[in-house]
């Protein structure tokens, strides 16, 4: 499929009417020189992952993920989602990922545009996103927000927020983000859900894990490694 600014990507890729929505809306809103990309494949020291929608322009790679409610209403897969974020970041596949919610793509898919929008203006067609509605953004460190309100069918007035998570390596990744590296470093066999069911269990601290990695695998630069988590803060 080609849209009117040249932006091309498989329709047989889309893998839900979620997506289908928001790229209907998203792409004539980009920029001829970005590059989408759909279920992108990348791979992991602890398994092999596909973005949903992933965009390139210049030197700068970010990645939208559309949620959909029935798969991320828990916990496990909350972290299920975090951990596979944090591995996609630390491998530098991509500069930032943005998680968005089918019930938003659904409820304001406009205003959920230009908050994407207002973060990477790189990948947008500044004539065209500059008819967006322009909010205001509460930028909460990894929830970005924006308050809006509706009137229902019977006319009642309702308040209602846009959720958007956004990971970026180079304010985001904290601690307890390293922490999942170091798991799927000492234990490279295992996928996430192995990985969160040991987690779990086991409870080890980053102190622990790094010692565990220099007794199992001494040919591994430790430093290189804490390198990254301090250089891109």
């Amino acid at each position: 499929m080609k849209e009117e600014n040249n932006i091309d990507f498989d329709l047989n890729k889309i893998e839900s009417p979620i997506e289908e929505f928001f790229l209907n809306h998203f792409c004539k809103y980009l920029s001829s020189e970005t590059e989408l990309i759909l279920q992108h494949p990348i791979k992991t020291l602890s398994g092999n992952f596909r973005a949903d929608i992933f965009l390139k322009n210049n030197n700068r790679n970010i990645i939208i993920e559309c949620d959909g409610v029935e798969y991320h209403t828990k916990e496990i897969n909350d972290w299920y989602d975090e951990w596979r974020d944090t591995l996609i970041l630390f491998h530098q596949e991509a500069d930032t990922i943005y998680r968005i919610s089918g019930k938003d793509i659904f409820n304001n898919i406009n205003s959920l545009i230009y908050l994407i929008y207002n973060f990477e203006p790189i990948f947008f067609n500044s004539e065209y996103s500059s008819k967006l509605p322009k909010k205001e953004i509460v930028n909460d460190r990894i929830k970005k927000l924006i308050n809006y309100s509706y009137t229902s069918d019977n006319g009642e007035n309702i308040q209602s927020t846009i959720t958007v998570k956004r990971k970026d390596t180079k304010f985001d990744f904290d601690i307890f983000w390293f922490k999942y590296v170091l798991y799927s470093i000492n234990f490279p066999l295992k996928n996430i859900k192995e990985l969160i069911e040991i987690m779990i269990e086991k409870k080890f601290s980053v102190d622990e894990l790094v010692l565990l990695i220099k007794q199992k695998y001494p040919e591994i630069n430790i430093e290189d490694i804490n390198c990254f988590k301090t250089t891109k803060k």
